[in-house]
């Protein structure tokens, strides 16, 4: 007859406090790992990456798939609602940073004029040129039809990765959308650096399945091109990752709309913005969440904040996307906080 084994968790106890008993007969001190509490663990889940992958190389069908008039009748993107707020990031993960870097084949900036704040966004005319040639639209389809958003490319060791929001990928309730093709220095039609379809997609579980609006972030893995990577052609932004609030940011976009409303606004030319961030609300109840005031509309989402943007050289660090505006009447905007869900989102399409 077999001797009756103990539940594990109890085994585990025995184990742990003989362990104690032994050290502590040994004149050692035993440190004890305390387990995160709910609340910590419940973020570190929500900013646990999500992953969708291509089931096979679907490049050539996605490419047939946008022809120009689909992509002229693509629908301006809408943010779904937020269905589950989960708690803060703890940036456990730390402080991360690269730069940006010209392309192989990039043409550097012949601009150097340098704006403190623009909050009523202007069309971008420098094209062909960084950081616009790091910013373009993205094409995707969704059950009721064809939509786009702007994203930008950012430094990656696979030199294929651009970065959007996350209700650019997915609707907030566990599903995917589908056929993402990127057009950087997209204008009035103009594609001059052709287009890239998507290999790879991530975005934070805590947007995939609840549309928290404080990890609304997600990238994106694409084809190679005729032998060359994406940023290989156009260049790349840097990026930073559990830093501050508090940023001088350039944000990018190609808005159908503005807030407060404004006539003349397309969604076919690249816009800009300038100003500083700063985080929403009052302590200890602020979101992480970061504000800035630039009155980009939809279509304009996922498109890039940088700071440090010099324009002499053409790039600067990523540290915000387009989110949501929370009143439609006002020029604030919103990105998420670029914490421990943008860290996992990006090391999910490293090795891709």
């Amino acid at each position: 007859m077999s001797r009756p084994s103990l539940p594990s968790s109890f085994a585990r106890l025995i184990t742990v406090a003989a362990l104690a008993v032994w050290a502590a007969g040994a004149g050692a001190t035993v440190a004890v790992a305390e387990a995160p509490s709910p609340q910590a663990q419940a973020s570190a889940d929500a900013s646990k990456a999500a992953v969708h992958r291509s089931a096979a190389n679907n490049d050539k069908e996605i490419r047939d798939y946008w022809t120009p008039a689909r992509m002229r009748a693509a629908k301006k993107e809408t943010v779904p609602p937020e269905r589950h707020k989960a708690p803060a990031q703890l940036g456990s993960l730390g402080a991360r940073s690269a730069p940006g870097a010209p392309g192989q084949h990039a043409v550097m900036p012949r601009s150097t004029v340098t704006l403190l704040s623009l909050s009523s966004s202007a069309v971008w005319t420098a094209h062909g040129q960084m950081p616009a040639t790091t910013v373009g639209k993205l094409f995707f389809t969704e059950p009721d039809g064809d939509h786009e958003c702007t994203a930008s490319v950012i430094g990656s060791a696979n030199r294929s990765l651009i970065w959007t929001a996350g209700h650019c990928v997915s609707d907030a309730n566990g599903h995917w959308y589908s056929n993402w093709m990127f057009a950087p220095d997209y204008s009035d039609g103009s594609r001059p650096f052709g287009t890239w379809t998507w290999k790879n997609v991530s975005t934070p579980t805590g947007y995939l399945n609840g549309g928290d609006r404080d990890r609304d972030l997600a990238a994106i893995a694409l084809w190679p091109r005729n032998g060359s990577n994406v940023a290989d052609v156009t260049g790349w932004q840097g990026y930073k990752f559990n830093y501050g609030y508090d940023w001088n940011a350039y944000e990018f976009g190609y808005p159908y709309d503005t807030h407060p409303a404004r006539s003349g606004i397309t969604g076919q030319q690249l816009r800009w913005c300038v100003g500083q961030t700063w985080r929403p609300g009052i302590w200890p109840f602020q979101p992480s969440q970061q504000g800035i005031h630039c009155d980009q509309g939809h279509g304009a989402s996922g498109g890039p904040w940088l700071d440090d943007l010099q324009l002499a050289r053409g790039w600067g660090y990523l540290v915000g996307n387009v989110s949501y505006h929370p009143d439609d009447n006002s020029d604030e905007e919103r990105s998420p906080h670029f914490g421990d869900a943008a860290v996992n989102v990006y090391n999910a399409e490293q090795g891709v």
